[in-house]
């Protein structure tokens, strides 16, 4: 019954040349260094020959290859010429400065190569802004946003408990299972605060009253009842984990009666949406049947029925998925399989969570 109700409510120029005679002489020019091989002329023009442009005042300290960049990329990053390498020059070294003492130490192509493709990556990855980063943040951020989040995760791992039990993986489908209760628990404890939102909600109901008395009396009959399911689901919480001393009928009568009254939520949300419903549906033929109004109000007025439409829609499925569940939690020894609350719940997870990522625009 644990896990039961814990369900509940939401629910990135080298050198190619490897003979051993070559030997490098350095001329020195006005504004750059020149590096030259010793060796025969049909080898000379094979090897890449670096030409080093240097600032007239490092001259001296300064010894760096000249990059050829691709023309696609030359304005993001350098990147050294690495044709015509072979498989054994990978640790081929490649000359540089050391300070002012003229010695230079030796620095593996392949380091080199990996640095240049790592810098690239970061670069890539870092520039400019991030916008669905930012946006994963407000969500998990946001009270709704986690609370989608772990329900989704609850729910879901019900179904790898399954698979894993199907194919004989007891172990691991019982380590999941633990899993799955604590982020019950988790989402319960959150709801220990859920009566002072829920005081906000009704001063708000009765302050903005609903489009009809039809609709105005189901939220607060549906109000009515959630106040009362959040302090039952307390209790059976609280008692549950033997925090507070209830006997164990008090905590089973809890348990199955904030299940019933959440149910009854659930009933007259089916009602609440027919009754909007309807309302959409007047509004969009009165839109068609009003006389002269200007093509723009006309066509805004219509994109707002049809993101009413969806929206109601969504919350039809995720009613539709709720209605089950309740059901199950609320009659005892009730046979629905613990795969079917994982389909359930875990679409209506997705569902609301899709809804709460839309907000976030």
């Amino acid at each position: 019954m644990s896990s039961n109700v814990g369900n509940s409510l939401e629910a990135s120029g080298v050198l190619v040349d490897n003979s051993a005679s070559s030997t490098p002489v350095v001329e020195e020019q006005d504004d750059v260094f020149i590096t030259q091989f010793a060796g025969d002329e049909e080898e000379q023009e094979e090897l890449f020959i670096p030409q080093l442009i240097v600032d007239e005042e490092e001259q001296k300290n300064m010894f760096i290859p000249q990059l050829i960049a691709d023309e696609e990329e030359k304005e993001d990053a350098f990147i050294p010429h690495l044709a015509g390498v072979s498989k054994n020059q990978d640790n081929l070294p490649i000359p540089q400065s050391t300070g002012d003492s003229g010695k230079r130490s030796a620095v593996p192509v392949s380091k080199l190569r990996g640095n240049h493709i790592l810098s690239l990556a970061l670069q890539r990855m870092f520039k400019g802004p991030a916008p669905t980063l930012d946006r994963i943040i407000r969500f998990l951020s946001s009270g709704s946003g986690q609370d989608k989040f772990w329900m989704l995760i609850q729910y879901f791992t019900k179904i790898v408990v399954w698979v894993y039990a199907k194919r004989g993986h007891r172990s691991a489908s019982e380590r999941v299972r633990r899993f799955s209760n604590l982020v019950s628990d988790y989402r319960i404890m959150t709801r220990l605060t859920g009566l002072v939102s829920m005081a906000q909600y009704v001063r708000y109901v009765e302050q903005f009253p609903a489009q009809t008395r039809a609709l105005q009396w189901l939220d607060r009959i549906m109000n009515l009842s959630l106040v009362c399911y959040y302090p039952l689901e307390h209790i059976y919480w609280l008692g549950a984990h033997q925090i507070m001393p209830f006997s164990d009928k008090l905590v089973d009568l809890s348990g199955y009666w904030s299940c019933r009254l959440w149910a009854v939520w659930v009933a007259l949300q089916f009602v609440h949406l027919g009754e909007e419903y309807r309302l959409i549906k007047g509004r969009k033929q009165k839109t068609y049947t009003q006389g002269k109004i200007d093509a723009a109000k006309m066509q805004d007025e219509l994109d707002a029925v049809d993101s009413d439409t969806r929206s109601l829609k969504i919350q039809l499925l995720i009613n539709a998925c709720y209605f089950p569940l309740t059901l199950h939690w609320s009659i005892r020894g009730s046979r629905f399989p613990d795969v079917a609350v994982g389909v359930c719940g875990t679409i209506a997870a997705a569902a609301q969570a899709y809804t709460t990522w839309n907000s976030f625009v």
